[in-house]
């Protein structure tokens, strides 16, 4: 029996929040992670709305061909306004994969001129942006959701403590872990603390595309 089809919703690449009209603070994601889960979902016989960051390098073409839709989004606050009015439509979303790398802090007083550079050195005050995992659950209440968590601490066991701690604070259902507290690969991990480990990325979107008819 083929599995049911299902519409799931993937976040990928980066953030961008704005300095001024002609700088901002971003991150090092690709996209390419979140680019390649969504195809895996796709050829998997599923409906994919992927989320796309304007800051993404990675290759666009595949998702533009085959994607149910592609919504581009630039800042934090862009990426949440998408997030709730797609919630808004009530679509039949299953599934929710949160690739997406947020930056963690933002410039409120981010205007539309120039900051000006002739005046020597140059302090400004960034405060935290909103967290969007924990408000997926209001948005998407019977999605089975998936975050991720990049930890650079101490331990294995640390990175694997703080997976746990984001399902439960976020009431989400499974954390991907990776980076170098983690290590080689990536481990999912589901409500109970049980990890599975997976060697490299496409293991790791075939486990993924795998889980959502679990």
């Amino acid at each position: 029996m083929k599995p049911r089809k299902q519409t799931l919703l993937v976040t990928l690449g980066p953030t961008q929040e704005p300095l001024d009209a002609m700088r901002l603070i971003s991150n090092r994601s690709t996209g390419e992670l979140g680019t390649m889960l969504a195809l895996h979902l796709m050829e998997s016989g599923h409906s994919v709305i992927a989320l796309r960051g304007t800051g993404t390098t990675a290759d666009p073409s595949s998702l533009m061909k085959h994607c149910e839709r592609v919504i581009s989004f630039t800042s934090t606050a862009d990426l949440k306004a998408v997030l709730e009015n797609l919630a808004a439509e009530h679509l039949p979303i299953s599934g929710v994969f949160h690739t997406a790398a947020v930056s963690d802090f933002y410039l409120p007083s981010a205007g539309s001129g120039k900051i000006p550079t002739s005046e020597g050195t140059l302090s400004l005050t960034l405060e935290p942006t909103p967290k969007l995992l924990p408000l997926m659950r209001g948005w998407y209440s019977t999605a089975k959701i998936t975050g991720w968590k990049f930890e650079a601490g101490t331990s294995k066991e640390s990175a694997l403590a703080a997976g746990l701690s984001q399902m439960r604070n976020c009431d989400t259902d499974s954390c991907v872990i990776n980076g170098p507290s983690y290590g080689t690969g990536f481990g999912v991990q589901d409500r109970s603390g049980h990890c599975d480990h997976l060697p490299d990325r496409t293991t790791l979107c075939e486990y993924l595309a795998k889980s959502v008819i679990s």
